[in-house]
């Protein structure tokens, strides 16, 4: 990398824009910085950072304010490096986040962070990319680090040198990490944690699964569970009780077999017993029916001839019902009809029905005069309420006058308070500004200045400049004097507009007053045209009515209706002289087909169906019984059933109960055994699975809780106590010392050599990354803080040069041939520092340009070179001197 040209603007402390020409300062190879404390040298440093990465070394990164508070509000932060990376060419433009004022109104806006990189190809500028990202992700390619490598190898950052020297090993791993980029190792190490976690996880899970079943198998078994499923094979003692529970179980299947072959004996010889005596009780019971049923057949006999007989009067009983009926209603319509001659009772009906047509012909001019009479009380009613409401619109007219009369008073009093006060303020503005006319001459005398021109005669000779009075109005009062009566002015044309809207209203509201509102006079003139004709046609119809008598009506149609009840009695008469002649005719004709002698005997023998119903199911029953007891007494073995001698149930029954019971027992035990030895098939073979799943998880266990513990230095094994990534980086920090010790031996005239080692610190928890210096005088090894101030930048400059070294040699050798050193070079005595400058001056092999950071007066007479950079309340600038 090596730098040309940096121009900033608004950055830091350059309110303006400053521009470093570094090709001119490289010429020399060695330059200075230098200015005073706060001027901002540094800053420079920030400025070419913040270009290349978007981000300031140290603690000022993270105050985000890069922007100059001196520069003029709305100029832009921006810096513009040209640099040359990995042999390119490139023009690089960053402006940081800021806060501008608004475009339009008060107040900020954030404008946001933005870049631009160029290359120059064929002598013009070709931009590559205006991302953040991709900006970033092409210089840390091009350079082969990152900013925190940039700033421990390009620039040396002030203050940071002894931070790194005097460092614990947990702060230096950290940084060491982030330089050389050693964060695969912590990753190996996260990654062997995780994994020893997510094993020890999984096998105590296993384990738990394996605790589980042997316990499922002691509770099965009920035999003890060993005292840990990790001690002896679980496995070998679940598959032993598995062998006792099947052999146990083929033996309670063997006493089973026989307890069932003997229950099946004695269950026979109880079925056989139980038949015969079941045989025996139905053939004595059948002979004792039949002997009761011979006893009762003569009533048996009487019960079927009377059910002839009711069968035979059932034809009968119900044809002399009707007959009975149709003679009662005969009766009945006789004493009706007596006394009525169906002629007359036609003309009656025929006379009734003329008339009450006439009189039905007038019902709808009657109901339309019943309407006409409600359409007159309802628009009655509606021209009241149009009368009501115009009397109130005139009342709301006469109020809204009073009113408006008297906001009319008020506003135009208040118009001609506000035109006096306009004429007063108006006087006063116009006096004020003669006032200040006559005294011009004063005001412009008071403006010269010794040796200015006069702007009116263009004298520079002032002998008699005019005075103004002690109360001459100045510029202001004359302007507020015309401001007051400009507002003045506003308000008296505001009240002026108040008091004619006001005259407008009171003349409309005034024309409203005895005038009936006209959609009001239009209804109520509807309504009573309306009226007038309603009322004539009610004339008419009451007219044409005069003969309507709806009780006259309701007499008709009553002598309408006694007519034709006549009629229908004398029709009723007829009817029923026929029915009872068939009647009649019927019951006679039944009677002789029953085979009966009269009517009188079917009604005698004649029974109601509950009683037949009993009869024919007692008769039944005798029949069923009687058939039942020859079919008993007919079956083949009857007779020997009954001569046979009576088996003793009671012994048999209880020889039966003792085989069930021995039996059951059996079929028990024959059951809980294979239940049990079919619960242990299964859970020996889950036990078997379970095995098989937790031992390779317990042994790789083991494995990796070994290694791990080793990686990060907790093992005895690991005699350092140090992690695998200190370990990486302890030979790293080797590489650095190494490369230090190199410009320490010269810088310190080859008194002090520093020494990496393996042991802790104090108040340390790890070791791999300690530092000590050996000095060679006393020959003994100090640790770094009991340095004075000068020995320290000494060692602290030789190890962040050896760091440099090493950093860049790990980002693939990048060529910086620029470096900045930024640091107090106050602290050295002369010849240290001679020592100092020799290596730095060394640092410039092979075309390698150097700046130093100082305001040491005596590194400005050692380095002609330099880069001035002056403050001022303005804003710094930069100079170069050579």
């Amino acid at each position: 990398m090596r730098l040309h040209r940096l121009r900033a603007t608004a950055f830091g402390p350059f309110a303006g824009t400053i521009d470093v020409d570094f090709d001119q300062l490289s010429t020399a190879g060695l330059f200075l910085l230098s200015g005073p404390t706060g001027a901002g040298k540094t800053s420079v440093l920030d400025a070419v950072c913040f270009a290349l990465y978007g981000d300031v070394p140290g603690d000022r990164n993270a105050a985000k304010r890069l922007r100059s508070d001196l520069a003029a509000p709305g100029v832009r932060p921006e810096v513009e490096l040209e640099a040359t990376l990995s042999g390119r060419r490139f023009r690089i433009v960053r402006t940081p986040a800021w806060e501008r004022p608004k475009k339009r109104g008060e107040g900020t806006t954030t404008e946001q962070a933005s870049v631009t990189i160029a290359e120059r190809v064929n002598r013009e500028w070709v931009t590559l990319s205006t991302r953040l990202d991709e900006t970033g992700h092409l210089v840390s390619r091009l350079l082969g680090m990152n900013v925190a490598q940039f700033t421990q190898v390009a620039m040396l950052p002030q203050g940071r040198f002894q931070a790194f020297l005097r460092a614990r090993s947990e702060e230096r791993h950290r940084l060491l990490q982030q330089l050389f980029r050693t964060g695969r190792f912590e990753d190996v190490e996260k990654w062997l944690r995780d994994r020893r976690l997510d094993l020890r996880r999984r096998a105590e899970d296993a384990r738990e699964t394996v605790a589980d079943l042997v316990s499922r198998v002691s509770e099965t078994t009920g035999a003890t569970a060993p005292d840990a499923p990790d001690g002896p094979a679980p496995d070998a003692w679940a598959r032993e009780l598995l062998d006792t529970a099947t052999a146990r179980r083929a033996d309670v299947a063997t006493v089973a077999a026989a307890a069932a072959d003997l229950e099946t004996t004695a269950r026979t010889e109880l079925d056989r017993a139980r038949a015969l005596q079941d045989r025996r009780a139905r053939v004595d019971a059948a002979a004792a029916e039949r002997e009761r049923l011979a006893a009762a057949e003569d009533d048996h006999a009487e019960g079927l001839r009377r059910l002839d007989a009711a069968r035979r009067a059932a034809g009968v009983v119900p044809l002399h019902r009707v007959a009975v009926t149709a003679s009662r209603a005969h009766s009945a319509a006789e004493g009706a009809a007596e006394g009525l001659v169906r002629e007359s009772l036609e003309r009656a009906v025929a006379a009734s029905v003329d008339a009450a047509a006439r009189i039905r012909a007038l019902e709808p001019r009657a109901r339309r005069l019943t309407a006409v009479a409600a359409e007159t009380e309802r628009l009655e009613a509606r021209s009241l309420e149009l009368t009501d409401a115009a009397a109130r619109a005139q009342l709301a007219a006469r109020e809204l006058v009073v009113d408006l009369t008297a906001r009319l008073a008020t506003a135009e009093e208040a118009h001609a308070v506000a035109r006096r006060q306009t004429l007063d303020l108006r006087e006063r503005a116009i006096g004020l500004r003669e006032q200040r006319v006559n005294g011009m001459a004063a005001e412009i005398a008071s403006a010269l200045v010794v040796g200015g021109s006069c702007p009116v005669c263009g004298s520079c000779d002032h002998p008699h400049k005019a005075v103004a009075p002690h109360d001459a109005p100045d510029e202001a009062a004359e302007k507020t004097a015309q401001k007051a009566a400009d507002d003045a002015a506003a308000t008296e044309f505001a009240r002026d507009g108040q008091v004619r809207e006001l005259r407008t209203a009171l003349a409309t509201a005034v024309e409203r007053v005895d005038t009936v509102p006209p959609e009001i006079a239009t209804e109520t003139g509807a309504v009573a045209a309306r009226l007038d004709a309603l009322g004539l046609e009610a004339a008419a119809l009451r007219e044409e009515l005069a003969d309507y008598d709806e009780q006259r009506l309701e007499e008709i149609q009553e002598a309408e209706r006694t007519a034709r009840g006549g009629i229908a009695a004398l029709d009723r008469l007829a009817a029923t002289e026929a029915a009872l002649a068939d009647a009649e005719q019927a019951l006679t004709l039944a009677t002789l087909e029953a085979g009966l002698d009269d009517v009188q005997t079917a009604l005698s023998a004649a029974l109601d169906q509950r009683a037949y119903d009993a009869l024919a199911q007692r008769a039944a029953e005798h029949d069923r019984r009687l058939a039942a007891v020859a079919a008993v007494l007919a079956e083949p073995g009857a007779d020997e059933a009954a001569a046979a001698e009576r088996p003793d149930l009671p012994a048999l029954t209880a020889a039966h109960q003792q085989a069930l019971h021995d039996l059951g027992r059996a079929r028990a035990d024959e059951s809980t055994w294979t239940v049990r030895a079919d619960r242990m098939t299964r859970l020996v073979g889950d036990l078997d699975t379970a095995v098989a799943a937790w031992r390779p998880l317990r042994d790789e266990l083991d494995v990796l809780t070994r290694l791990s513990s080793f990686v990060e230095g907790k093992s005895a094994d690991n005699r350092l106590q140090m992690r695998l990534s200190a370990y990486v980086l302890a030979y790293r920090l080797a590489q650095v010392v190494a490369a230090a010790n190199e410009r320490l031996d010269r810088m310190s005239d080859r008194r002090y050599t520093l020494e990496h080692t393996g042991r802790r610190g104090a108040g340390e928890t790890r070791g791999g990354l300690s530092l000590v210096v050996r000095d060679d005088w006393s020959g003994e090894a100090r640790d770094p803080a009991t340095l004075s101030g000068g020995e320290t930048f000494v060692v602290s400059l030789a190890l962040a040069l050896g760091l440099a070294d090493v950093v860049t040699q790990e980002a693939g050798g990048a060529d910086l041939d620029t470096l900045f050193v930024d640091e107090g070079f106050g602290a050295l005595d002369a010849d240290t520092l001679d020592d100092v400058m020799d290596t730095l001056d060394s640092l410039r092999d092979g075309g390698r340009v150097v700046g130093v950071v100082s305001h040491v007066a005596e590194m400005r007479d050692r380095i002609p070179t330099q880069l001035l950079v002056a403050k001022s309340r303005t804003g710094s600038t930069v100079t170069i001197d050579r």
